[in-house]
């Protein structure tokens, strides 16, 4: 394994290594499926994947630390992961997916991101499945990419998301 994907492993799981999703499954197998969705666009994809979600959900005790560590993976990697972080005041589809759609890696990692949401919705209570399912239907959508294409059904196994 290349020694900065394993880094910004070590990062994700300084952040995510004790969260869960809304399923209540580990955050991690969520960041990592959707570093393997974007492993074939380079090393980079792989680590900003990695990295997408650690400033959004970095405690405040540890964010300045967390933040430092993403900038020493250059600025390109940097750009990209908060290009990703969304903010309390951003409005998704206002401001933050058009500021994701400026950065090249952090789209592709976007579109890996909303294409993994997606594939789980089944999995929601059934109260929550439509407000989800359009959110990112919708985030696919902006990208220009059919999210019926996109969406392939998960299931969690042996400590990770997969294909049915």
């Amino acid at each position: 394994m290349n020694k900065k994907i394993f880094k910004a492993i070590k990062v994700a799981e300084k952040v995510h290594s004790n969260v869960t999703d809304k399923l209540e499954k580990p955050y991690m197998a969520h960041v990592i499926d959707v570093s393997k969705r974007v492993s074939n666009l380079g090393g980079n994809h792989e680590i900003v994947a990695l990295l997408h979600d650690a400033l959004e959900d970095a405690p405040p005790n540890i964010y300045n630390e967390v933040k430092s560590e993403i900038k020493e993976f250059g600025s390109e990697i940097f750009n990209a992961v908060i290009a990703m972080t969304k903010t309390d005041k951003d409005d998704y589809f206002e401001d933050y997916l058009p500021r994701v759609k400026e950065n090249k890696i952090a789209t592709e990692v976007k579109i890996a991101d909303a294409s993994h949401n997606l594939s789980k919705t089944y999995l929601l209570p059934v109260s929550d499945q439509n407000k989800f399912r359009n959110k990112y239907t919708k985030a696919l959508i902006y990208f220009n990419q059919d999210p019926m294409k996109c969406e392939k059904r998960i299931l969690f196994e042996n400590n990770q998301w997969i294909e049915m």
